[in-house]
């Protein structure tokens, strides 16, 4: 146990994950880019690779692996997709109050590398679909009353119009719950959308680390792949 401790690596500052986007900004046009015969996962890797040694020139007596370098590149990105989500939806408040906090630089460079635009950014719950659905709710409510308004003015309360008064409201109130369950199904299937993005690129990363690893002990004379005729 004394040993594991003795061996943990000091956390991530703020400049070094600063560092690491920045080398990550410079090589997105490859890293970003699906597999084909120009970008295949040899050069990929290889990309991660530089990366790694930058940052490893940078931190004396700490050596990080090209594995470490991947998957803190995913947790700043998807911590850096939640903060930018908070941080929009509370720009868009009304009604006075603090301003939202400053982002973080890290999460400043995950936007610039996403795209302020992104799909990615606005598929998040509060999003930029999902900022505009309070105005459309506040114009179909002000319409609403206008309405009827108009219909107490133009005729006196019976007990028929009263009753058929609140079968127009029922209904109006079964539409607008429909409007609001369309809405979350529309949310979830984007948030559905999102994961298997996700879960596609993990498994597209992890074939070219896999594929690379077999062919640097291919030619480490460690591993000898035949073919069998048959």
């Amino acid at each position: 146990m004394d040993k594991e401790n003795k061996k943990r690596k000091p956390n991530w500052t703020e400049e070094e994950k600063c560092l690491l986007l920045d080398e990550y900004g410079k090589r997105k046009a490859i890293l970003k880019s699906k597999l084909n015969p120009n970008v295949t996962a040899t050069k990929k890797y290889k990309q991660w690779e530089e990366i790694t040694d930058t940052i490893n020139a940078r931190n004396l007596g700490v050596k990080r692996t090209v594995q470490e370098i991947i998957k803190k590149y995913e947790n700043i990105s998807v911590m850096a997709k939640k903060e930018l989500s908070v941080h929009k939806r509370e720009s868009n408040k009304t009604g006075g109050g603090p301003p939202p906090p400053e982002l973080s630089d890290s999460t400043k460079m995950v936007q610039d590398i996403i795209g302020a635009d992104s799909p990615v950014l606005a598929g998040i719950t509060g999003g930029l679909e999902s900022e505009a659905e309070p105005e459309e709710q506040h114009n179909t409510e002000l319409s609403q009353q206008s309405q009827t308004q108009l219909q107490h003015r133009q005729s006196a309360s019976t007990p028929n119009q009263a009753a058929a008064k609140k079968t127009l409201a029922t209904r109006e109130e079964v539409l607008e719950l429909q409007k609001e369950v369309l809405q979350l199904q529309k949310n979830k299937l984007q948030l559905e959308i999102e994961k298997i993005k996700k879960e596609k690129e993990n498994q597209d990363l992890y074939n070219f680390i896999l594929n690379n690893k077999l062919l640097q002990l291919q030619s480490e004379g460690k591993v000898t792949i035949t073919s069998v005729d048959e």
